[in-house]
């Protein structure tokens, strides 16, 4: 998928859910929305779909759970398309972190990760440390961060993310991102379900 291609689509699937909000927001009591909370944030399931530069698409299964306030683990699987040849991309990862808050709509976050990852011709163990910065207004919920990983069998790298998520009502919600993963840049696209 070319630069052109990803924009085109990212720019109809987020006209599309911002077209969609009105009627959604209309057929929820008109409950607020509190920002931020914290609960959504790091009490979640998603899947999604991302769009690697360097190599091709995958899927990813993602989850988060808030275990003792400020605490929470996170965990994912991604699985890779392996094209014809098939040279069985995928990884896995486990995340423990703690937020804090740093004014009343601002959050950040920091957590180390351990996890496997299969680049096709290596296939490797890692460790890292990453940091985020998140806040909501209203349905939207903003963030980013930057992260540092060190693949036992592959160097190391720092990676980035920066995204947001619409919730559609206080537990579903869609979203976009564009990151530096394990397999290169790319758009990520998804959905949550929160509890």
């Amino acid at each position: 998928m070319n630069t052109l291609s990803k924009t085109i689509y990212f720019g109809v699937f987020t006209g599309a859910f911002l077209c969609a909000a009105p009627t959604f927001a209309q057929t929820q009591n008109n409950i607020p929305f509190e920002a931020p909370q914290t609960r959504q944030a790091y009490n979640f399931l998603s899947a999604g779909v991302a769009d690697h530069d360097d190599a091709g698409d995958s899927i990813i299964i993602e989850g988060s759970y808030e275990f003792n306030s400020p605490w929470f683990v996170s965990g994912y699987l991604l699985d890779g398309d392996d094209g014809p040849f098939g040279n069985d991309r995928n990884a896995q990862g486990l995340k423990l972190g703690r937020y804090i808050w740093l004014n009343n709509n601002l959050v950040a976050d920091f957590s180390g990760r351990v996890g496997r990852v299969d680049f096709g011709q290596v296939d490797t163990g890692y460790w890292g440390v990453e940091g985020n910065l998140r806040t909501r207004i209203d349905r939207f919920e903003i963030y980013g961060g930057l992260g540092w990983v060190d693949y036992t069998d592959a160097g190391s790298d720092s990676q980035y993310q920066m995204g947001t998520r619409f919730y559609i009502t206080p537990e579903f919600a869609v979203g976009a991102r564009y990151q530096d993963s394990d397999f290169g840049d790319g758009l990520r696209i998804e959905a949550s379900y929160h509890f």
